[in-house]
């Protein structure tokens, strides 16, 4: 809640490395529980120093803070949480970034399992009117900042293995997105609201398809058991007064419980199935060996906004990552990858946990792979014309 690297860089210098790749978008993550704190301390945010100590314990939470307050002389421990945000607001928009807040879970911790209880809607620690508060709140401070024009819904929705009793279906996720959608939209009108799709966000195929959510197939969805006999529902993303505001977005990895991804032809056909064909693009070659490439319904911008690898030599054989990046662009798709941070304050219960998959290196003063940076990532980012703010 508190963004990482801050006890090692300035948010000045942190930025300033992002824009040098060439990258103009940042998925801010979050927990809702961030919002319910302040709700319960009467509407006050809670100070860094004491969000840290609670977070890190006394000696490291102390540490840390102080850390942070010598990169950033700005603040204080008593600079609250979203005053940092707004600072990192302001500072990205004098770089051309764009700041997206990205809600990962319900209760702070690292994302993202079927059993975490952050899975699906009303999982143990995913209440949903708390998620909804949440959503309007965050909502309402963009407002404040012109580069950030747009947030989430809900990062990788999926099963819950947690004894909760829960209906995993398209009908549930219509009912719960089109509200959280309303939540954003009544609190600031002229945000863009990225959806996510089912299964770690690998599948929105039901609702750009327009196929009757009570039968379309999903990876592990529960039965209704009786859906022929009841009158189809359709999603009409146009029946909303938010629908030229939904932005649907997709994630990839090799990982995958379901999809293949194992060749470029076939990992074409899955994205193209899977969502990105509302971008009115042509069912690529693949799709007459999978034949499950329906058109979509209506035209909607789709974006892929996570995917990665270990940041090492392996970069430039990796099947899934080398499509994704030909795939882009091919078709001119906007993507953000995974991710930035090189080390963790506190990530699954370990402190100053080391990430190799972060662009950034375990102390935030240089690249993991600087290699790979210059040769595989600023190329790719450059590839993309990227809009930047001015």
């Amino acid at each position: 809640m508190i963004p990482e690297g801050l006890e090692w860089a300035s948010a000045e210098q942190i930025l300033e490395d992002v824009a040098s790749v060439g990258f103009n978008f940042i998925r801010m993550g979050y927990a809702i529980e961030m919002i319910d704190q302040i709700y319960d301390r009467g509407g006050e945010d809670v100070p860094i120093e004491v969000a840290l100590i609670q977070a890190l314990g006394y000696s490291n939470g102390t540490r840390v803070t102080n850390a942070i307050v010598a990169k950033n002389p700005g603040w204080t421990k008593e600079t609250k949480r979203f005053e940092v945000w707004s600072d990192i607001a302001s500072v990205a928009l004098s770089k051309g970034i764009f700041i997206h807040p990205d809600v990962h879970v319900g209760k702070s911790q690292w994302c993202c399992s079927h059993t975490d209880g952050n899975a699906w809607f009303e999982d143990i620690t995913f209440n949903t009117t708390y998620w909804r508060r949440g959503l309007s709140y965050v909502a309402g401070w963009a407002k404040n900042h012109p580069n950030v024009v747009s947030m989430s819904l809900r990062n990788e929705l999926r099963e819950s293995w947690n004894d909760t009793g829960l209906y995993y279906d398209w009908q549930t996720l219509v009912g719960n997105m089109t509200a959280g959608c309303d939540a954003i939209h009544e609190a600031n009108p002229d945000l863009l609201i990225t959806w996510s799709g089912m299964q770690y966000d690998e599948d929105l195929s039901a609702l750009t398809t327009r196929k009757n959510i009570l039968t379309a197939p999903c990876y592990r969805c529960t039965a209704i058991v009786d859906a022929y006999r009841r009158d189809p529902v359709y999603f009409d993303l146009d029946s909303y007064p938010w629908a030229d505001k939904v932005v649907w977005e997709l994630h990839l990895y090799s990982s995958s419980e379901d999809v293949d991804t194992g060749t470029c032809p076939i990992i074409e056909a899955g994205l193209y199935r899977n969502g990105f064909n509302a971008l009115g693009i042509d069912p690529p070659a693949a799709c007459n060996v999978t034949n499950d490439c329906p058109p979509a319904q209506r035209i909607t911008p789709v974006v892929l906004t996570e995917f990665g690898h270990n940041q090492s030599y392996t970069l430039y054989n990796a099947t899934l990552l080398n499509c994704l990046q030909d795939y882009t662009k091919k078709y001119g798709v906007s993507w953000a990858m995974w991710s930035l941070a090189g080390s963790y304050r506190i990530r699954s219960g370990v402190q100053g946990l080391e990430d190799t998959w972060g662009l950034t290196n375990y102390d935030w003063n240089g690249w993991h792979f600087p290699e790979g940076l210059e040769n595989y990532w600023k190329p790719w980012a450059a590839a993309m014309h990227v809009t930047t703010m001015s």
